[in-house]
């Protein structure tokens, strides 16, 4: 394995980073033109349950910014194979051969992951949580509900993108354990500290218990479905050893 000066590495991680850029810029002006889509698509887990919902905007520039933040997220997420083979292409040369085999299998679970953590905000957590809100404020305040288009793209992009980032714990614990920085006997000891961090990132997110107990709930059982199978692959070591 060929050491490379520092600088060289530097200049490497620069070029790579600018393809990077260059593939977000591209497709978030791509995304553009499909926004209004995007939006529509956003805006169907409150429509399913209150079809005349009325989204209003609360200045002049607000539907514009709202179609760029879209496009800007949309320009990530579609930039992902773009933003995955250029981190490969700048770890490659300094991974041994088998820690090449683990890592595709590891960046290949993470996307499944994300993707699967997105679909189930939108599908599973989404409709339950908006109805929970827009309902509280029309049953018990016995207001029209008029949601800003801003605040409203905001609180649902921020809540998919979450779990698909919180969807990454199986494959941060795996790491973790298996590079020896966390004991398995660590984690089962954590874990109702783990419970209750649940709970208060959920309250990060969002401000009812409804939607934290929605979020904190898959991460419990990520956390156990987790520590169940390190528990499962240190017995297997063990046999091999």
């Amino acid at each position: 394995m060929e050491k490379k000066p520092l600088i060289q590495h530097l200049e490497e991680l620069r070029r790579r980073l600018f393809f990077i850029a260059v593939s977000v810029f591209t497709f978030s002006i791509i995304s553009f033109f499909i926004a209004h889509d995007l939006y529509e698509i956003l805006k169907y887990p409150a429509l399913k349950y209150y079809p005349n919902l009325q989204f209003v905007t609360l200045s002049p520039s607000s539907a514009f910014f709202v179609l760029m933040k879209i496009s800007l997220i949309a320009g990530i997420v579609f930039s992902f194979p773009v933003i995955f083979y250029h981190l490969w292409k700048f770890v490659e040369p300094g991974l041994l051969p088998s820690e090449k085999r683990l890592l595709i299998p590891l960046l290949s679970l993470g996307i499944f992951l994300f993707v699967t953590g997105i679909l189930f905000a939108y599908f599973a957590v989404l409709p339950v949580a908006l109805k929970f809100l827009i309902g509280l404020g029309i049953d018990l305040l016995k207001v029209t509900p008029m949601i800003s288009i801003d605040l409203y793209t905001s609180f649902v992009l921020k809540l998919v993108l979450a779990f698909g980032f919180l969807f990454q714990l199986p494959i941060v614990m795996y790491i973790l354990t298996a590079g020896g920085i966390v004991k398995l006997e660590s984690w089962e000891k954590w874990r109702k500290p783990f419970i209750v961090a649940s709970f208060v990132i959920g309250a990060l997110i969002a401000p009812d218990w409804m939607t934290q107990t929605l979020i904190a709930l898959p991460l419990i059982v990520l956390y156990e479905i987790s520590l169940r199978v390190n528990r499962y692959l240190k017995k297997k070591r063990k046999i091999i050893d």
